[in-house]
């Protein structure tokens, strides 16, 4: 640079520009064109690794080599990418469903077919039922010509789920797996979502003498779509002071109610608070708290008597408790309804709500035509801890007339059988509440007080851990 500059001193500034110019131009190397990128796979390609995985939200890494084997005499459906030791198959939102099917001697074999079928059987009392069609989508996956005269062996297939689905000039979002039965008494129900595959296997006839033959092969599979919330449940310990000083961290219901078995006695006022979100990972813990105030008189027998009457506005419910997983195996929760008993000074410093309980009550509603029918079932029960102010033995003395508030904190956790969140069809919507209930009636959501809905959600908002390969 400084000989440019020295050799070009009595030139114009031009000039000066010109000569640099020149200069780097003959000093720098010669351009040579980078070699392209290497196209990019999520797979390792040979002589690679992967060293670390991150699964992104709602995203299941599937796992090729894991394979899901359904063997029906000599055929076989093979399904990719699932885990092992599983019973049935699933699959999320927009996944792709890739196998291939496998024949023992296939020399007779004319053609294989695929269908995907996909049915929403709703039943009912007195006769009202309904069968819709979700997905029914057919494809050959070979047909022996002049070209082709011999199975192959193995013939891939892939294929993926619609988001939706038409029945009535209306399109709905596709429902998931879904398997509820009430067979007891006038609230007969039958609701199922079900999905399967279904291979068909022509063969040539053997002589003469007979006709051709047609195979069946069934695989059903669950379609369970993935949900994220959009907020983080709230990691705020449930204390009234937390709640008071981060009111927007939670979501208030109030009810006050009567006694009316003691008419007597002042209303009881009930407060159930839980994280302002109102959409949680079923399998997380979701925090709550609950105050009830009200005269020490009315508290006893609301709380330890168990002699508080359900209101008549408590919406009308089906007496079970009981749930269904998608897999089709039947649970039944036992629900400790403690019964009637004179509250003891014991009880009163332990603040032991004998008949507060707090529930996540899903309920399911069909309609028919004019026919309607509702269904509860209970899918988590919470746990209760004391937190202060707690009742004392002034409670026993004479002051029975005093305003006292008194609080719990815990948390809810859905049963492992419950694998979605709530949806809606044309006949039939899911939904998920958070219900508080003070009594000792035989099911639990005559005594609900407090509810406020919830969407369960599959995903937790936070991304999951890293992987190590």
């Amino acid at each position: 640079m400084a000989i440019a500059l020295a050799s070009c001193s009595s030139s114009t500034s031009d000039d000066v520009c010109s000569c640099v110019l020149t200069s780097l131009a003959h000093s720098l190397p010669a351009y040579t064109p980078s070699p392209p990128a290497p196209n990019y796979s999520h797979q390792p390609a040979c002589g690679e690794r992967s060293l670390q995985h991150s699964l992104g939200a709602g995203f299941r890494f599937r796992n090729p080599d894991h394979m899901f084997v359904k063997t029906t005499g000599k055929y076989a459906i093979t399904l990719r990418g699932q885990e092992p030791g599983i019973r049935t198959p699933w699959y999320g939102r927009d996944e792709i469903i890739n196998g291939f099917v496998s024949i023992e001697d296939p020399e007779r074999v004319t053609s294989v077919e695929l269908l995907v079928d996909g049915k929403l059987d709703i039943t009912m009392a007195e006769g009202f039922s309904k069968v819709t069609t979700l997905v029914n989508a057919s494809s050959t996956l070979w047909k022996r010509s002049e070209s082709s005269q011999t199975y192959p062996g193995n013939v891939e297939f892939a294929f993926s789920l619609p988001d939706k689905y038409e029945s009535g000039g209306k399109h709905y979002p596709l429902p998931p797996s879904f398997h509820e039965i009430e067979r007891d008494g006038p609230q007969f129900l039958i609701i199922r979502s079900a999905y399967r595959i279904r291979v068909s296997i022509t063969k040539a006839p053997k002589n003469v003498f007979t006709w051709e033959k047609t195979e069946h092969v069934f695989l059903t599979f669950d379609y369970l779509p993935r949900s994220r919330g959009m907020e983080p449940i709230s990691t705020v310990p449930g204390c009234l002071a937390n709640i008071k000083s981060l009111p927007n961290e939670w979501y208030q219901a109030t009810r006050t109610f009567p006694i009316d078995s003691h008419p007597h006695l002042e209303p009881v006022t009930a407060n159930l608070f839980i994280p302002s979100a109102r959409v949680y990972p079923m399998t997380d813990a979701i925090p709550f708290h609950v105050q009830v105030s009200g005269p020490v008189s009315s508290l006893k027998v609301a709380l330890l008597s168990g002699e508080a009457d359900s209101s008549p506005s408590s919406p009308r419910i089906s007496p079970t408790s009981s749930i269904t997983g998608s897999s089709g195996k039947r649970r039944s929760l036992s629900i400790p309804i403690p019964r009637s008993k004179s509250p003891t000074a014991a009880c009163l410093r332990k603040c032991e709500p004998k008949t507060l309980r707090v529930y996540i009550i899903r309920q399911i509603r069909a309609e028919i035509r004019v026919k309607k029918q509702l269904k509860n079932i209970i899918i988590a029960e919470g746990t209760l801890e004391s937190v202060p102010p707690v009742m004392t033995d002034c409670y026993s003395r004479p002051h029975d007339g005093s305003m006292e508030y008194l609080s719990w904190s815990g948390s809810l956790k859905c049963v492992p059988e419950v694998r979605t969140g709530g949806f809606e069809g044309e006949n039939v919507k899911v939904t998920d509440y958070v219900a508080l209930t003070i009594g000792n009636s035989k099911v639990p959501w005559v005594d609900m007080k407090c509810s406020i809905g919830i969407k369960l959600v599959t995903d937790s908002w936070e991304d999951p851990p890293e992987i190590q390969l």
